[in-house]
């Protein structure tokens, strides 16, 4: 099949891989996510957190960047991370304890706390996992049952850093002080349980990845990732 006729693909082998002038899928995917962020970012609840939420964005971005023709990764992976950058800026215009979405579920389930930080927490290891299982299969050469593997480890150590970044922040900045700033909500275990549902979220995904590889490779173990 021609470049021509894959370029328009969300998935496809590095063969065929298209410079970012020519992409015009991960070109438009920008421009979504830029269109949505700068919309969000036009009166936050608190300027202050939504910056400070989204400097991990930008740290992201720009290393996704840098590293763009050495490392290229499917448009299916640049997919996941925008929408999850998405959900992340949503709750950084609301703040996580505030936004509408946690709010319904709310009503819906009968919380009693705003858990769209456990959703967007699911999301971070169900869409993540992926361009790191990605990077770890293509870029680093293992095999793939590894790789997923690999990749749950990854997205559970993520999860903590961020945690612990949390943590250390509303400790030496006193962001608690404000009202949106994901630190707990002043519940036990909070913590805990958003690392599990990182954990949650990168298990569903990568079993998924292994299944369908065993379909169709029954020894998966041997499978390497081939330029072709």
């Amino acid at each position: 099949m021609s470049i021509k006729k894959r370029k328009y693909s969300l998935v496809y082998s590095s063969k065929y891989a298209i410079p970012f002038k020519k992409d015009r899928i991960l070109q438009f995917m920008l421009i979504i996510y830029l269109l949505i962020f700068f919309f969000l970012s036009l009166r936050p609840v608190s300027y202050y957190e939504w910056w400070c939420e989204n400097i991990a964005s930008a740290v992201l971005i720009a290393v996704i960047a840098v590293f763009y023709k050495k490392s290229r990764l499917t448009n299916l992976s640049y997919a996941c991370i925008m929408i999850f950058l998405i959900l992340h800026s949503i709750g950084a215009h609301y703040t996580y304890s505030l936004c509408p979405v946690g709010e319904w579920m709310k009503s819906w389930f009968g919380f009693s706390r705003n858990n769209y930080d456990r959703l967007v927490g699911l999301a971070f290891g169900l869409l993540v996992s992926m361009p790191v299982m990605e990077l770890l299969y293509r870029r680093f050469r293992l095999r793939y049952i590894e790789a997923c593997i690999l990749a749950v480890f990854l997205i559970v150590a993520l999860c903590a850093i961020n945690s612990l970044s949390e943590m250390y922040i509303s400790q030496f900045v006193r962001l608690q002080q404000t009202s949106g700033f994901p630190t707990g909500q002043s519940a036990m275990w909070d913590s805990q349980k958003d690392i599990g549902m990182g954990l949650l979220g990168a298990l569903i995904n990568m079993g998924n990845c292994i299944f369908v590889k065993i379909r169709k490779n029954h020894r998966i173990h041997m499978v390497r990732y081939r330029n072709n």
